[in-house]
């Protein structure tokens, strides 16, 4: 259909037809007589432009979407359709005036955005904000149609499972974008996922709709939101709760519990975690390892890994260090295999994934947590081969960290788990993949018994056991004087969590601990083999 022939929208399915059609092309239905044509004055594009001093021809009373090519306001140039609806359609448009390109939004209602002209009124202008660039409205014919310009493209993030340093950042980005607003004395009201968008790298903060006069109460519910905005995009995949630091935590809970006076304070913190982030504070690692075949057992099966990368210069210190401990299961000949291959395929792929790009490529981005995944599934493989070959049921649990700079990523299969001791709290950070764990979450035990039932060495998931492997991953950022204890169930059963924090804490040497954890596990039964790691955190 050119622009001449404006056509005739079908009443039933809103299908646009020639004007000389007598039934729809779409559905059949009878299509109305075509009505007289209005007149009006408004620009168009040059190759449907009229003689001087005379008018454009129209389609009849009703809300169309503009034509390819139509110029609108004297400045905007039609290039696509996005979307059209009954009452509201919006078009890529090329910006004679920036010459760039941008959305136009246009709707039949009137007043639908006065609260976006108020802000260009205002001179409201901020990299965290989504940009606009005019508001007005048009007659045509008898009718009139509001019209907004903004930026355009904008992709929406997701509500969730992003990375901390990302997640800081923008809330620093967007604390200073509500700043900018309380200056002008407008309040968002509306802070969510869903109006957050990202203009290449760059956040967005959009939905106007609700922007309100600012007051104390309205300047506190901005920060309160964007506070839960940030425990939103934080929350992993299949999880109930966000995956910050605790530093982190502090300063979201803190936004949320209104002890911020202003955005501009929000935004100082917020922007200093993300420093601390980017460059951690020069650090190094005390790391103490100990395996024991315990006092029921006559072969040890279990496995451990440290292997650190640590590297000094005039401008600061990195510590990149690969943990884990592997409890293998199947009796002689079968568990200890099983634990083995575990720990040799997890140094063999994290090292040769991370130090080779390091060292030729020094900047690039690195996804740890991934490169820790697919280790272990690596690792499932080759004891699932093993396994067949064998002939045996042998198979193994892992818990690993992968500890870069103060930044810790860790993965677990099973029921050996990772703790973060700090002085006055020991914190699970891993969750068993056991029965009683699985009885424990349904409330059909207390959390306390799953140390002591008689079904706690049912594993519901092992390395080596199906071809398809669910790996769980967690972060946690490690702060100085703070330990990471990596534990079989030989130690954990044995000894209580409270016992372990003052076990770790009391000994300067972390080698020391391990071998005091392990003293003890055997003094209060030493029913399995018992293995640890610990590493702790120092300022260099």
């Amino acid at each position: 259909m050119n622009h001449a022939d404006p056509g005739i929208r079908c009443p039933k399915c809103q299908t646009l037809n020639r004007r000389a059609a007598k039934v729809c092309k779409q559905c059949g239905t009878r299509l109305p007589e075509p009505t007289a044509l209005l007149a009006t004055t408004e620009p168009v594009a040059p190759s449907d432009a009229p003689q001087k001093g005379a008018t454009r021809r129209l389609p009849a009373p009703g809300f169309s979407e503009l034509p390819r090519g139509a110029i609108v306001h004297k400045r905007f140039e039609v290039i696509q359709v996005l979307e059209a609806q009954p009452h509201a359609n919006s078009y890529l448009v090329a910006d004679a005036h920036g010459a760039r390109q941008c959305m136009l939004l246009e709707s039949s209602e009137l007043q639908r955005y006065q609260r976006e002209q108020r802000l260009l009124e205002y001179g409201v202008h901020h990299a965290a904000l989504v940009e606009l660039y005019e508001a007005f409205q048009i007659a045509y014919g008898d009718e009139r149609r509001a019209y907004l310009a903004q930026e355009f493209p904008l992709s929406q993030i997701a509500p969730n499972d992003h990375r901390e340093i990302a997640v800081l950042q923008w809330g620093a980005q967007i604390a200073g974008a509500l700043a900018h607003l309380h200056d002008k004395q407008i309040a968002h009201g509306n802070i969510q996922p869903a109006n957050l968008y990202l203009s290449e790298n760059q956040i967005k903060l959009g939905g106007y709709s609700t922007i309100t006069e600012l007051k104390p109460e309205t300047a506190a519910q901005d920060i309160h939101q964007l506070a839960y905005t940030l425990s939103q995009l934080a929350i992993p995949r299949g999880k109930n709760a966000p995956a910050l630091s605790p530093a982190a935590l502090k300063i979201v809970q803190g936004a949320a519990e209104q002890r911020y006076r202003d955005a501009r304070a929000l935004q100082a913190d917020l922007q200093q975690a993300v420093d601390a982030l980017r460059h951690p504070a020069h650090i190094t690692t005390i790391v103490g390892r100990l395996s024991d075949v315990g006092r029921k057992r006559d072969l040890d099966e279990d496995s451990l890994l440290t292997t650190e990368i640590a590297q000094y210069s005039q401008t600061g210190s990195q510590v990149i260090g690969l943990y884990a401990v592997a409890d293998g299961m199947g009796g002689a000949s079968a568990g200890e295999v099983a634990s083995k291959i575990v720990t040799e395929t997890l140094a063999r792929e994290v090292t040769q994934k991370i130090l080779a790009p390091r060292f030729t490529t020094p900047d690039v981005a690195l996804d740890y947590a991934e490169i820790l995944r697919i280790a272990i599934e690596q690792a499932n493989t080759q004891v699932l081969a093993a396994r067949t070959q064998a002939h045996t049921d042998m198979g193994s649990t892992v818990v690993a960290a992968l500890l870069v700079g103060s930044h810790a990523y860790i993965a677990n299969v099973g029921d050996s788990r990772a703790y973060l001791i700090a002085r006055d709290q020991i914190t699970k950070l891993t969750k068993d993949h056991s029965l009683v764990q699985a009885l424990a979450d349904r409330g059909t035990i207390a959390e306390a018994d799953i140390r002591t039932h008689p079904q706690r060495n049912i594993i519901l998931r092992n390395v080596g056991d199906k071809p398809q492997l669910q790996v769980d991953l967690f972060e946690a950022i490690l702060e100085p004087g703070q330990s990471l204890l990596l534990c079989c169930d030989g130690l954990w059963e044995m000894v209580l969590e409270d016992q372990i924090r003052e076990i770790v804490n009391q000994h300067a040497n972390p080698q020391d601990a391990c071998r005091e954890l392990i003293r003890v596990a055997n003094e209060n039964g030493g029913d399995d083999n018992i293995t640890c790691v610990i590493v702790r955190v120092e300022g260099a």
